[in-house]
C-alpha cells in the first residue's frame, strides 16, 4: 500500500516551524514556569502602560507635572533595582524575587480602593520600589538556570513571553480605563500574585550556574568594586542610558501625542499601538532572533538604533493612525533586533557570585534613562511641542547606535584576551 502523499506547501511550513522551535526544546520545567510567570505578570501591567493618562486625564496634571511623577516612579523602581540585587546575592536570588513581587502586589491592592485620592500617584511610586527591585533579580535568576551555551534562547523566549503578555493586556487596560480604573489595580495585583505562585512553587534554584568563561569566575572583591574593574560595563551603562531615556518616549510623549491628536479615541489608540507593538514581538522575535544569532549583541544594539532613528523621527511629522502604526512597526523592529542584547552582555561580563548586583548595577542605566525622559520631555513638548521632541529622541538614537559600534570592536579584544 503507498504512503499518502506529502503536501509541498505544508511540508514546507513545518520544516520551517521545526527550525525555528528546536532551539527552545528540553530547557527544562523551572524555566518554563519563569516564562509563564512573566507572561502572566505582564499581562497584568495594566497601570503602567496607562500611568501618564491616568495623570493626565484622571488627576488632570499638566504635561510638565505628570513627567514629574513618572520620573519619580522609575526613580524609585531604580532605587529598587539597586538595593535589591545586594539582597539577592546575600540571601537569595529566588527568595529575594518573591518578596519584591508579593510587595508589588500588596501596594496595588490598596490603590484598588485608594485610586482617586490625590496623593496615590505617590503610593503608586511606592510600589515601584518593589516592582523595580523584581525586573534584574529576574535576569539573574534566569542566568543560573540557563546552560551558558543557550543564554540566547533563553533571553529570547524570556523577551517574547513578556511580549505574550503585553499584547493583550493593554486591550483590557483600555476597556477598563473609562470604566472601572480600581480593576487596572486589582487586575495588576492579582497577576503579580499568581506570578509569585508559579515562580515560588516552580522553580527550583540550587545554586549559581557554572562560569562559561574567564569573566564569570567569582570575584571575592565586593560587588562594586569588581563591577568598577570592568571598564567596558561602565561604558555599556552609559549606552543603556540613552537608550532608556529615548525608548522611555513610548510610554510618555508617544501616550501624550495619541491624545492629543485623537482626543477622546487616545486611550483606545494607545491600546492598540501598545498591542501592535507586542503582536509584531510575538510573530518577528523568534524568526529576527535567528536571523541575527550569528551576530555579536553590541552589533546587534547598533542596528537597532538604526530603526528607532527612522521610527521615532517619523513622529515629528503629524501623521494618521496609520502613520503611527507603520511608525510603531519600525521602532518594533528595532526593539526585536536588540532585545537580547543587555541580559548575554551582562551575564557574559559578570561573576557568578555576583550576578544579581551586577544586573541591579546595570538597571540604573534602564532606571536614570526612564527618569531623565519624562522629566526632560515635558518641558520640551511645553518650550517646543513635539516635533521638537522627537527629532532630539532620532539624534539620541543615532548617537547610542553609533556608540555600540565602537564598543562592539572593544568587547572582541577581550573575548580575544578571555
Amino acid at each position: 500500500m503507498s504512503s499518502s502523499p506529502q503536501i509541498p506547501g505544508l511540508a514546507f511550513v513545518s520544516g520551517v516551524s521545526n527550525r525555528l522551535i528546536e532551539p527552545y526544546r528540553n530547557l527544562g520545567s523551572s524555566l518554563w514556569s519563569m516564562f509563564f510567570a512573566t507572561m502572566i505578570n505582564r499581562f497584568g501591567d495594566f497601570v503602567g502602560a496607562f500611568l501618564a493618562l491616568y495623570l493626565t486625564r484622571i488627576l488632570h496634571y499638566d504635561s510638565v507635572r505628570s513627567g514629574a511623577v513618572i520620573s519619580l516612579v522609575f526613580a524609585m523602581s531604580m532605587a529598587g533595582s539597586f538595593l535589591s540585587g545586594r539582597l539577592a546575592d546575600t540571601l537569595g536570588r529566588k527568595r529575594a524575587l518573591l518578596a519584591a513581587q508579593a510587595g508589588s502586589a500588596l501596594v496595588n491592592l490598596v490603590l484598588a480602593f485608594l485610586w482617586s485620592q490625590p496623593w496615590a500617584p505617590f503610593l503608586i511610586a511606592f510600589g515601584s520600589l518593589f516592582g523595580g527591585g523584581a525586573r534584574p533579580l529576574i535576569s539573574a535568576v534566569l542566568t543560573d538556570l540557563a546552560p551558558p551555551e543557550r543564554r540566547k534562547e533563553v533571553f529570547g523566549l524570556q523577551y517574547w513571553s513578556i511580549n505574550v503578555g503585553v499584547a493583550f493586556g493593554p486591550l483590557v487596560a483600555a476597556f477598563l480605563f473609562d470604566r472601572a480604573i480600581a480593576l487596572l489595580f486589582a487586575g495588576n495585583a492579582l497577576c503579580t500574585l499568581v506570578s509569585v505562585l508559579l515562580i515560588g512553587r516552580g522553580v527550583k534554584v540550587r545554586a549559581a550556574g557554572k562560569a562559561a568563561t574567564a569573566l564569570e569566575r567569582d570575584d571575592e572583591r565586593g560587588a562594586l568594586r569588581a563591577f568598577l574593574a570592568r571598564p567596558i560595563l561602565l561604558a555599556f551603562l552609559a549606552l543603556i542610558l540613552l537608550n532608556s531615556l529615548t525608548y522611555s518616549q513610548t510610554f510618555f510623549a508617544l501616550p501624550l501625542s495619541l491624545s492629543a491628536n485623537f482626543g477622546v479615541d487616545g486611550p483606545r489608540y494607545l491600546g492598540f499601538n501598545i498591542s501592535l507593538n507586542a503582536i509584531l514581538v510575538i510573530v518577528l522575535s523568534i524568526p529576527l532572533t535567528r536571523l541575527m544569532r550569528g551576530l555579536p549583541p553590541l552589533v546587534c544594539m547598533s542596528i537597532s538604533g538604526l530603526f528607532y532613528v527612522l521610527g521615532f523621527g517619523m513622529l515629528t511629522f503629524k501623521l494618521p493612525l496609520a502613520g503611527y502604526a507603520i511608525s510603531t512597526a519600525i521602532w518594533t523592529t528595532g526593539e526585536i533586533v536588540g532585545s537580547n542584547v543587555f541580559g548575554i552582555f551582562v551575564a557574559r561580563h559578570s561573576p557568578a557570585n555576583w550576578r544579581a548586583s551586577f544586573q541591579s548595577f546595570m538597571s540604573l542605566g534602564f532606571g536614570g534613562g526612564n527618569t531623565i525622559g519624562p522629566l526632560v520631555a515635558g518641558p520640551l513638548i511645553a518650550a517646543g511641542g513635539e516635533s521638537t521632541l522627537w527629532v532630539a529622541v532620532a539624534g539620541l538614537c543615532a548617537l547610542w547606535s553609533v556608540g555600540a559600534l565602537f564598543m562592539a570592536r572593544w568587547d572582541s579584544s577581550i573575548k580575544a584576551e578571555s
